[in-house]
């Protein structure tokens, strides 16, 4: 069809039936806006509770990977609920302590009698020791020792059968952070 024929059939053409075409165009336009905007909605109030639940699991899995890194037993501990799980393990890494921490702690194996006594070292061991060293490196080299800790590790040496030597750890992972020529000078009788 040439551009003239098509000019005049489109001439033609009844002005109301191109304003009832045009209304309808509309009208069905406004009417798909309406779903989506239901359905974006819809997608929101899902995404809270999914991801409130998704943070929930993820707190209460480390909370249980910290207490297997003790030694606990977890599957003793289907007594409890989620969240008294993840609050017990934020007391006691906070180093305070509850009636349930306590009898979470009451899970951990014997791994035999503490140690009464602090155990015998050099000045010379005590030298070898960095800043940069963890509470396993630290008992690697002096070795065993008497824990006076609540809630936090503080090991107790004998430093050539003289002085004790406190030597604190806030967590399994903490550092040493000091020398050990600073902490000859801490020695105590």
């Amino acid at each position: 069809m040439k551009r003239e024929e098509f000019c005049e059939v489109l001439g033609d053409i009844n002005e109301n039936y191109v304003k009832e075409a045009r209304a309808n165009r509309k009208a069905k336009k406004r009417g798909q806006f309406q779903w989506k905007a239901i359905a974006a909605c819809l997608c929101l109030l899902l995404a809270a509770p999914l991801t409130a639940f998704a943070m929930d699991t993820i707190q209460y899995h480390a909370a249980v990977d910290y207490l297997r890194s003790l030694g606990i037993p977890v599957e003793d501990l289907s007594d409890y609920s989620r969240t008294e799980i993840k609050e017990a393990v934020k007391t006691m890494d906070a180093g305070e302590s509850s009636p349930l921490t306590e009898e979470i702690l009451n899970l951990l194996p014997d791994s035999g009698e503490p140690i009464q006594t602090p155990t015998q070292v050099t000045s010379e061991q005590v030298r070898e020791l960095t800043p940069t060293m963890t509470r396993e490196e630290v008992l690697s080299l002096l070795g065993d020792t008497q824990d006076i800790g609540s809630g936090i590790y503080v090991y107790v040496y004998k430093v050539d059968g003289e002085a004790l030597l406190r030597v604190p750890f806030a967590s399994d992972e903490a550092q040493l952070g000091v020398t050990g020529e600073d902490l000859l000078k801490t020695l105590s009788p």
